[in-house]
């Protein structure tokens, strides 16, 4: 089994198989091998980060337990829709 370490070197592990079954524990890609990102490679810095850090204020919408979506056309409607809402 060979295991890709982040410094670039490979672990590799020569042992008979186990019977248990193999599992997958953590994969990750490098950054040109996204799709998304190998097409765009001039819009990206060249070191992803992660997560955003943590913010001083956190950004969110208090919900009211129970309320109801309005249901509200984003254009004027005619007095006949209108009055079919």
């Amino acid at each position: 089994v060979r295991i890709p370490l982040p410094d670039g070197n490979v672990l590799r592990v020569l042992e008979e198989r186990s019977k248990e079954k193999v599992r997958f524990l953590m994969g990750v890609k490098k950054q040109k091998e996204i799709v998304m990102v190998r097409d765009f490679l001039e819009v990206f810095p060249d070191d992803l980060f992660g997560l955003p850090p943590s913010r001083e204020i956190e950004f969110r919408i208090e919900l009211i337990p129970g309320a109801t979506l309005v249901a509200k056309s984003p254009y004027r409607l005619a007095p006949s829709e209108l009055e079919e809402l």
